[in-house]
């Protein structure tokens, strides 16, 4: 029986009849959250229409793009790159490529939270509008948190170590 150790922490072990699934679910639970974190920015967006005292700008749409963008960047990249070690003349330092490919992608998903954070502060928090329209900052922040958990759970299964994995085959 092998363990498994993610900062000195044991997971349990799952039984086998979750490791066929677990694929799949995760996929989904990343997409379910990536439409809930549009969905709710979009219920925000439809709101403000009905108040004249705020109008969203380019600058809210900004955080929740650079988020998605980030989410392809991060997920776009393999966890076996990340594992090569060939320095020297012969190797093609595809490694430390896709270590700042990943890095591109994950300070897309930190500046588009920290950039729904400021919005929400300065455009909404410091003025101190009313709780009505405090929750359109709020879906800002909302939909970003939920592309960035989108995020993570599509790259923890991903790249997880189990055997059944996705290979697309052109017929």
């Amino acid at each position: 029986m092998t363990r498994v150790f993610v900062w000195n922490c044991q997971l349990p072990r799952l039984p086998s009849s979750l490791h066929a699934h677990l694929h799949d679910s995760g996929t989904y639970l990343s997409g379910a959250l990536f439409t809930l974190g549009w969905w709710i920015f979009l219920d925000g967006l439809i709101l403000s229409r009905t108040h004249d005292s705020i109008a969203l700008g380019f600058e809210d749409w900004l955080p929740g793009l650079l988020c998605s963008l980030g989410m392809i960047i991060t997920n776009s990249i393999d966890l076996s790159l990340l594992r090569e070690d060939g320095f020297g003349y012969g190797s093609s330092g595809l490694a430390g490529k896709a270590k700042l490919t990943l890095f591109i992608g994950i300070a897309l998903l930190a500046g588009g939270l920290a950039g729904s954070l400021t919005i929400l502060t300065i455009k909404y928090i410091v003025p101190q509008v009313a709780a009505d329209v405090l929750y359109i900052g709020f879906t800002g922040v909302l939909q970003s948190v939920a592309i960035l958990l989108a995020s993570v759970a599509l790259w923890l299964v991903h790249n997880s170590d189990y055997d059944n994995q996705y290979n697309f085959v052109l017929n």
